[in-house]
């Protein structure tokens, strides 16, 4: 289990962030930068692909570093070339099917990753680890297991994620008679119906792409029913997701679009939009991951009062965390541009770039202190204070196998909609799983 500390949730603060920097190019287009000038005869070449998240104060920070470590090389002919968010899963793995990965590129941890390490796309990064690990000590070896796949490294972590926080206003829990957050899943299902009573729409979702009741909601109630091993226990034939204890987790979703907590366009609208209703008092509460508090933060109104806890559910704090994104070096590599590669990933990953994300308040897993001069706001530390006194489940995107992920939540989708009980539900999710064994 990953180690929890105070300095692994450090606060999410509203920075106005700047235009792209320079060496991000354009969407889809490899661009060297250099500062617009030619790179020496002898510069090694390093093209780096990356996901775009303009407007995310983390991206702009890890965007820094690579532009600064792009001016302090000239002998590596850096070119970078970024590709939205929406968009990037989808290049990486048609190119990785066709052998076409540039040099370095980012990654996602767990089943994501084995997909690629299969392959043979990607080369373990076994050689260079003790530079995190005892060189620097900024890392310790369990920092690296969910870019780990049987015992090889394969990515450096740069920050975690827990996915499942409940924001609420605190002024209509109040009107509602709550003067703080339930303690307990029944009190939690009567603020629903309070809530409702004085018709207010409980709980904003936008389910639209499928996600966010996987990896926001089941990921985290799921555990609170079958513990941490429940996966594991799947993966090799010892559980399923027929057990009674996974079936009473899809149950609560099933209670929940009963009581009518949520928006009725549940399913048309996205994550981003359902932290918009939230904000705007069509909801009194939003269930988000961490990164949530980043648009909060910087659209909320001034009089908006905002609390943050968890779901109040079998006497467990457990909440669904998993590794951010890594860089991974393409498996062709070798000689000098398998050592530019290895220098690159040790300038990125270092105290500069997670005390920058502690700045902008990312969660980071690195032995760093939070800097002097930065100033975390309130709702931030309320967060942490819930992280801290909580401890991490898996992400269930980031374990399972791709077909078995998009069956949950197919089936979460139907749930809500009245297609599937959470007994059928739990069958053909079990089906699947069985299909994959073979």
């Amino acid at each position: 289990m990953r180690k929890w500390s105070n300095n692994l949730f450090l606060g999410l603060v509203v920075l106005l962030v700047s235009l792209l920097v320079a060496c991000s190019g354009d969407s889809g287009e490899e661009t060297s930068s250099n500062n617009g000038e030619s790179s020496s005869d002898d510069a090694v070449t390093l093209k780096f692909w990356k996901s775009e998240d303009i407007g995310r104060a983390d991206y702009q920070a890890f965007m820094d570093i690579v532009e600064k470590f792009d001016k302090e090389h000239p002998k590596i002919n850096l070119q970078v070339d970024t590709t939205p968010n929406a968009d990037y899963r989808t290049r990486l793995n048609t190119q990785a099917a066709g052998g076409q990965l540039p040099d370095v590129f980012q990654v996602w941890p767990g089943a994501e990753l084995k997909p690629l390490v299969d392959g043979g796309v990607v080369q373990p990064i076994n050689d260079i680890v003790s530079y995190w690990t005892e060189e620097t000590g900024l890392l310790d070896e369990e920092d690296f297991d969910d870019f780990s796949i049987d015992g090889d490294a394969y990515a450096v972590p740069a920050n975690t994620n827990p996915t499942h926080m409940i924001f609420y206003d605190k002024d209509m829990l109040a009107d509602a008679g709550y003067d703080e957050f339930p303690k307990t899943y029944d009190e939690f299902l009567q603020l629903i119906d309070d809530l409702k009573a004085n018709d207010i729409t409980p709980i904003a979702l936008g389910n639209s792409d499928a996600w966010v009741l996987q990896s926001v909601y089941i990921s985290t109630i799921a555990d609170r029913f079958t513990g941490n091993d429940f996966l594991q226990g799947v993966a090799n034939g010892e559980r399923a997701f027929t057990d009674e204890d996974f079936v009473k987790s899809l149950e609560v979703i099933d209670e929940l679009v009963k009581k009518e907590a949520f928006n009725k366009d549940l399913n048309t609208i996205d994550s981003s939009q359902m932290i918009d209703y939230f904000l705007q008092g069509k909801t009194a509460m939003v269930i988000d991951g961490n990164w949530g508090i980043s648009s909060i933060l910087e659209n909320m109104p001034e009089d908006k009062n905002i609390g943050v806890s968890m779901i109040p559910l079998n006497d467990k704090k457990t909440i669904s965390t998993v590794a951010g994104t890594g860089v991974a070096i393409n498996s062709e590599l070798e000689g000098e541009k398998l050592e530019a590669a290895h220098t690159f990933l040790k300038y990125v990953y270092n105290q500069e770039l997670w005390e920058k994300l502690i700045k902008v308040g990312r969660p980071i897993i690195a032995n760093v202190e939070v800097p002097d001069d930065a100033e975390l706001h309130p709702l931030t530390k309320q967060m942490f204070e819930v992280i801290a006194e909580s401890e991490p489940a898996p992400v269930y995107d980031a374990t399972l196998t791709p077909a078995v992920n998009d069956q949950l939540e197919n089936e979460l989708q139907s749930i809500t909609v009245g297609g599937s009980t959470p007994e059928e539900a739990a069958k053909n999710i079990q089906r699947v799983a069985e299909s994959n064994q073979k």
